[in-house]
């Protein structure tokens, strides 16, 4: 296992040594919403915040939802989550499932359809939090309006300067040889994919 906070080994432990001595300083604290390990002492890690803060906007009467939010809902009712992947994750692809079974099977501690943290409501298809943090989006159809909103996300990430490996049909078939090379400039420098 690798630590939650910095990507080293861990053991067994969600976090190192150094991040154990970190916590005991008060330096390193749990979320107190979804329990993610953060290297802060606020109560909230900034997904929770995020969240939160959307929600309260949501409750005014005059929120206008944006079109991003609008397509975000419509390709969620379109394609409900339906395929448990071997760790127990439901996805909405047989891509989705693929890309997870993968993960699992090389130990990356990864989450799906996480949040993206930033102000607009995004979420990505997959999140890895070690190494340095990189969000995963297949982007599998070729609609209109899909091909759309997949642009409105790419902007996103590009105006955040986030970490995005994008994989398509082509990568699906070739995952054991694409995955490596698209991961390892994120993740720890002694991370092993055996």
């Amino acid at each position: 296992m690798v630590c939650q906070i910095c990507g080293e080994k861990s053991g067994f432990y969600p976090l190192c040594r150094e991040c154990f001595k970190l916590r005991d300083e008060g330096k390193v604290t749990k979320c107190q919403e979804c329990g993610k390990w953060k290297k802060d002492t606020l109560p909230l890690c900034k997904d929770c915040w995020l969240k939160q803060k959307k929600d309260e906007e949501k409750k005014s009467e005059n929120y206008q939802p944006s079109e991003s939010e609008l397509d975000e809902s419509d390709f969620r009712k379109k394609f409900p989550a339906k395929l448990r992947t071997e760790d127990g994750h439901i996805v909405r692809s047989r891509a989705e499932q693929i890309i997870d079974n993968w993960l699992y099977h090389k130990g990356i501690v990864h989450a799906y359809e996480r949040r993206v943290p930033i102000e607009e409501e995004v979420y990505c298809d997959f999140f890895i939090p070690i190494g340095q943090k990189v969000w995963i989006e297949f982007w599998g159809l070729d609609e209109e309006k899909y091909i759309r909103r997949k642009e409105i996300k790419k902007s996103f990430y590009k105006k955040y300067k986030k970490n995005i490996i994008e994989l398509t049909d082509k990568d699906i078939e070739h995952l054991d040889d694409i995955m490596p090379i698209k991961l390892r400039p994120y993740l720890p420098a002694n991370f092993s994919f055996d």
